[in-house]
């Protein structure tokens, strides 16, 4: 244990403890004891408490700047929703126009089956009234005989 200018023993005891005395008259710890090794735990205690407060600080910027973070952190995180569901609702909206599209398609080609198969029974109809063209002669026969007949009829 360290000594006292007085030559006796220290220990540490807090301020709030009373002063041990001994029956010689000699304080366990002497005053000018506790004077002299006060400084040297003061200036510990100032150093740490500084130590602390600095500590302090820089925890106080960087718990303001990591707020900062997780508020656009958070900003982000709702935009990229937004984002998603505008994505989301562009591809059902492509997958509906590509559906239409399709059907589109499909309508167009039996439009044109429907259009080939009327000018394949057109062509049919045009070759057949070509072979029942009769000829000038046949013709002039029908009429006289229509002439007859009327004729005769009369």
């Amino acid at each position: 244990m360290p000594k006292s200018d007085t030559g006796a023993s220290s220990r540490s005891k807090t301020e709030a403890e009373p002063r041990e005395i001994f029956t010689d008259g000699t304080e366990k710890q002497s005053f000018s004891a506790n004077r002299a090794a006060k400084p040297r735990t003061d200036q510990k205690l100032i150093g740490a408490c500084a130590a602390a407060v600095d500590d302090l600080k820089a925890t106080r910027v960087l718990v303001e700047s990591l707020t900062n973070e997780n508020d656009a952190l958070r900003t982000r995180l709702e935009t990229e929703k937004q984002t998603t569901g505008l994505l989301t609702e562009l591809n059902e909206t492509r997958k509906t126009e590509t559906d239409a599209l399709r059907e589109t398609v499909a309508a167009k080609n039996e439009a044109i089956v429907a259009k080939d198969a009327v000018i394949a029974s057109q062509d049919k109809l045009i070759e057949a009234l070509k072979k029942k063209k009769s000829s000038p002669w046949k013709r002039l026969g029908d009429v006289l005989i229509g002439a007859a007949l009327f004729a005769v009829l009369k």
